[in-house]
């Protein structure tokens, strides 16, 4: 009699126990595969998995500026369900919000965020001079940008003031900015009718760029682009590639010397050898004979610690704080004109920490002067375009790039342009 009563004991208990066991297991649950999702400043998709039993939705109340698809499912509690994020193109700060997921009693949430996606604007400049009394024809504000790649158009709208704005229109307008890189023209209109400044407020994507100039005589007719100094280092082919990482051409054997500075022997050999942080020559100004810098197409400047790499020098060294290259002076400016300096520079990245701070700063001699000069302009690893304005630049005008007056300041500098334009 104890035994059966034990027997229904146990019975029962295990009866409940599987009961329990199948409620557990027929409970809705929500599963997804990540928390967190991040994107890029440009239009962008990534996808999470959503695995349920049951329906479930997605609330997008907490960040408006991605779309799913899909947007709600049905899951059977085994298969789980991919689920796609279309981020917009951001154009401003950087931006966070929240994917929440609801099923019938449950709910997730996926962190998101996008990075900074400002666009990036240049400096304006004119394609014409504005001269009192002369009609404004084919005459344009340019406005060079990056980091565009917008799929609809923009609207600029532009406050013209000051005493010489007397007759200068810029109407209001839609412009396109789908490629990546590129410049935005305004038309600009009318006629000049008194000589003053004249400050030009554009409003473009929630950012106003200020632009002031003057109507005034031109200091020469050239037109506008017209290229003043072009210097692509192209003679340049020794020593190892930096920014590339790839040994380079070398002398084979040591320099011949006439007065005591380095030139090439009569019939050079080459041979691959070195680093990529092997410079090909000595200090171009001060060790190589002034023919072997005339042969590079480097006559009439001058420097200090520069050396030559394939298709572009190196200015200053790990122990050094003076460090520069100049241009020499613009002798094809007749009068005067204003210019604008393009180059492409990049920091020596041999140490992480001590390479990080290296800068190149341009300085603007003997005639000229510019807001931009005299300020250390950040560099990277990689090479980037770099430019400046130079108001009222002569014949007698001298561009210096400098290295930060500190030790590890070393800089590659390629592609300089120096040409005309109207600021």
């Amino acid at each position: 009699m104890k035994n059966l009563f034990y027997k229904v004991i146990a019975g029962l208990l295990f009866v409940f126990v599987l009961s329990c066991s199948k409620d557990e297991n027929n409970a809705p649950f929500l599963k997804r595969d990540t928390d967190q999702l991040s994107f890029p400043y440009g239009e962008s998709r990534e996808t999470f998995t959503v695995r349920t039993s049951g329906s479930w939705s997605i609330d997008l109340s907490g960040a408006n500026w991605v779309s799913v698809d899909p947007i709600e499912g049905v899951g059977n509690g085994e298969d789980i369900q991919v689920v796609t994020v279309t981020a917009s193109r951001n154009i401003g700060d950087m931006r966070n919000g929240a994917i929440k997921i609801i099923s019938s009693d449950k709910e997730a949430l996926i962190n998101i965020d996008q990075e900074e996606g400002k666009v990036m604007f240049g400096t304006p400049y004119f394609t014409t001079g504005l001269v009192s009394n002369f009609p404004l024809e084919e005459s344009y504000l340019v406005i060079p940008y990056n980091k565009g790649k917008l799929e609809e158009a923009v609207s600029v709208r532009t406050q013209i003031s000051g005493v010489g704005s007397a007759g200068i229109q810029i109407a209001d307008t839609d412009v396109d900015m789908s490629s990546e890189s590129g410049e935005v023209k305004l038309p600009v209109t009318g006629m000049p009718t008194t000589d003053g400044t004249v400050t030009f407020n554009i409003q473009i994507l929630g950012q106003t760029l200020t632009v002031n100039t003057a109507v005034r005589e031109q200091g020469n007719s050239d037109p506008v682009g017209t290229i003043y100094l072009l210097q692509n280092f192209d003679l340049l082919i020794l020593g190892g590639d930096h920014v590339g990482g790839t040994a380079g051409l070398h002398l084979e054997g040591s320099w011949p010397t006439v007065d005591g500075k380095r030139v090439l022997p009569e019939n050079p050999v080459y041979i691959t050898s070195g680093t990529r942080n092997t410079d090909g020559t000595g200090d171009l100004f001060n060790t190589m004979h002034p023919s072997f810098v005339a042969s590079r197409g480097l006559e009439g400047w001058a420097g200090l610690r520069v050396y030559e790499r394939p298709g572009y020098v190196k200015v200053s060294t790990a122990g050094s704080n003076d460090g520069y290259i100049a241009t020499p002076p613009l002798t094809a400016i007749t009068g005067w004109a204003d210019v604008k300096v393009k180059f492409t520079a990049a920091r020596w990245s041999e140490n992480t920490n001590a390479d990080a701070d290296a800068t190149v700063t341009v300085r603007v001699l003997n005639a000229g002067t510019s807001d931009e000069a005299g300020q250390e302009i950040l560099l990277t690893p990689a090479w980037a375009d770099k430019e400046i304005i130079v108001e009222g630049a002569t014949a007698q005008t001298v561009i210096e790039f400098r290295a930060r007056n500190a030790s590890n300041g070393r800089f590659l500098l390629d592609n300089i342009e120096i040409s005309k334009v109207i600021r």
